[in-house]
């Protein structure tokens, strides 16, 4: 075996899949730490957490001659409801909700208005907006959404990919998709509360806002305005 070929076959072995959950997330904190160092400016609310809830399941680290290599599948999507004699509306996220040990909810901004959730590797957009749903619901989505729900994804998608440090490089592949229902649908599977009714204790300016809970071990609710179409 000549040099070059024994340098490339030596270059490959060290090449290593991290799927040690603390490696990943401190990588993942790094990638939020860099950005606004770099920047001077720091990463949307949404994308910080979307990057602080990265799983073994639902991204890729590798590791190579000491060079991190991150990378994960998000979708972002919008929840439209349309009734009879109500109209229709189209739900704006604006909060992110975690409740603590001591029982006080900790809240960050969402963002600029939609949902952004990490996929799991190799998971089918479509899967993963019922997988999402799921999960917000805690109900089959055939059974809140209904026949008439459109769950596909749309065509659009960008791949978001940087080199942060010469030992840190980042790759995100977003795909964009949309999801109808009814709110009486919302009610009637009991999936929105008020925030008032879950303790939530939002700024004046944002009365009149609902909230979707979810979690079993861990309680989280997402906090929305409604925009009317």
């Amino acid at each position: 075996m000549n040099d070059s070929r024994r340098r490339g076959r030596k270059d490959h072995d060290s090449l290593r899949i991290v799927r040690d959950q603390q490696l990943i997330t401190s990588c993942a904190l790094d990638v939020i730490e860099t950005v606004e160092r770099t920047r001077g400016l720091p990463l949307q609310p949404r994308d910080r957490m979307a990057l602080k809830l990265l799983t073994p399941r639902n991204s890729a680290l590798l590791v190579q001659q000491s060079r991190y290599y991150l990378g994960c599948r998000q979708i972002s999507f919008d929840i439209l409801t349309d009734d009879l004699g109500l109209g229709a509306h189209r739900l704006i996220p604006s909060g992110v909700h975690v409740l603590n040990r001591n029982g006080v909810w900790w809240n960050d901004s969402y963002g600029i208005g939609r949902f952004l959730w990490n996929l799991y590797a190799g998971e089918n957009p479509n899967d993963g907006i019922c997988r999402v749903l799921e999960r917000l619901f805690k109900f089959e989505v055939s059974g809140i959404f209904g026949p008439r729900a459109n769950l596909s994804v749309r065509d659009k998608s960008r791949t978001i990919e940087g080199e942060l440090r010469p030992d840190l490089r980042l790759y995100i592949h977003r795909r964009e998709g949309s999801v109808e229902t009814t709110l009486r649908k919302l009610i009637k599977a009991r999936a929105v509360y008020r925030p008032q009714d879950l303790g939530l204790d939002l700024e004046p300016q944002e009365s009149g806002r609902i909230a979707l809970l979810f979690g079993k071990t861990k309680r989280y609710a997402v906090s929305f305005t409604m925009v009317k179409i």
